[in-house]
Formats: C-alpha cells, structure tokens, sequence
C-alpha cells in the first residue's frame, strides 16, 4: 500500500516504512523522540487513511520505486526489462537474444544448474540432496550439500515436493554480516551496526539503542541549542 501525497517527497509504501523511518531525517529525528515503533505506527495509520492511497502489486524480479504520479512504478533487476516500455509496465521480461539461467536474464551459453530431474532423486551423490533451482522450471534441480550451504542451509530453499524439508537463506537474515551454514543450521559470526547475534546464535536481532543512525539523531538533539 502506497501514499502518494502531493509532494515528490512523501511517495511512501507501507512495506518501505522500516527503511524510510532509517533514512529520513524527519522520521529519524521523531524516532529519536517517541521511537522507531510508534513513528512507524504513526505512519501507516496516516497511509491506510488517506484517500490517495493505492495497493501496489510488483512481478517478480521488480524493485518498487515510488515517485510522484507513479506510486506503484517500479524497475527491473537482474537483467531483466520492463514490459510493455513507457511509464506503466506491468512486468519484467527477459527479451531475445537473452535467456534466463538461475533467475537471471544474460547471455548464456549454457546454463549448468540445468539437470533434468528424475523421479527418484538418486542422481546425487551420497551427503547431497536434490533441491529446485531458482528462476528455473519445476523440472530443474541441482545437488546441495545443506550441512553446509549458505542459501539452502538445513533443507532446499527450494523443495521439490510436498514434505521436504525446507532451508533456510542464511544470507538472508535481516542485519547479517557474516555468517556460515554449520551441520544444516545458520551461524551467525557477526551482524550489522544496529543488530545483535540473537542468544540462539542464528540470527541478528534489531537494538534500536545501537543503531548508529538512531544515536547520531539522538545526540544531535541532546545537542541542539535552545533558541
């Protein structure tokens, strides 16, 4: 859901308030105030009330860009174009000569996470396990080893079929820095200013008190002469 006031600047979507609230020197300042949460509240009963509000609804490989007259727009990644051209798409393709390849759109001879899948897996190695492939068809499978793979750790990102086991994207823990995948579980070396390795060791935990951005608004105003 978007709000789209009259002004370039206030072009906002409920699902970007956390980044919003981190980047905007208003919203970091109010933070500094009241707290992250209750401007984050403030600012979504301000959307869901607004009658220029708008249900945004993004295709896949899109990343929503929210601008004055166009609260729904977006642009393409990986390789991918916007489709049809002008100032609304409505999806992101992969146009020719392009192909795609592991949820990419670039120019490939060959794709090789391209295995054909067989009915009974047993094309992996012992230790490996066949799991689907991003961006391919629900044919396609590749051998992971999730003892110790950082995007299927634990399980397939990506199960082939109904009840199994599902893994987990270490690199896609919110506030990660570092992290490995040990014995099928996501192990968290470090996190990012304003995180904290949580006390089962697998995820960052956010703390406001310790976002950088948050202390430097804060002691701004703890600074700031009175006029």
């Amino acid at each position: 859901m978007t709000q789209n006031w009259h002004s370039p600047d206030a072009c906002i979507c409920i699902s970007n308030l956390p980044l919003f609230v981190s980047t905007n020197v208003v919203a970091i300042t109010g933070s500094a105030l009241v707290g992250r949460a209750k401007v984050i509240a403030i600012l979504t009963d301000m959307i869901k009330s607004c009658d220029k509000q708008e249900t945004c609804y993004y295709p896949p490989h899109s990343v929503p860009v929210c601008k004055y007259g166009s609260p729904c727009g977006f642009t393409c990644k990986d390789g991918y174009t916007p489709y049809p051209s002008g100032p609304h798409p409505t999806q992101c393709v992969c146009n020719k000569p392009y192909t795609e390849c592991n949820g990419k759109c670039g120019f490939y001879y060959a794709c090789p996470s391209g295995h054909v899948k067989r009915d009974t897996h047993k094309g992996c190695q012992q230790g490996l396990t066949a799991c689907g492939v991003l961006g391919r068809n629900a044919k396609s499978w590749e051998c992971v080893n999730t003892q110790d793979d950082l995007e299927s750790c634990g399980g397939c990102i990506i199960p082939l079929h109904l009840g199994q086991e599902e893994g987990v994207d270490c690199t896609a823990i919110p506030g990660i820095s570092d992290v490995s995948c040990v014995r099928g579980r996501c192990d968290v070396h470090r996190c990012m200013p304003g995180y904290e390795i949580s006390s089962t060791g697998d995820s960052c935990v956010y703390i406001e008190d310790t976002d950088p951005v948050f202390l430097a608004a804060q002691y701004g105003l703890e600074h700031s002469p009175l006029v």
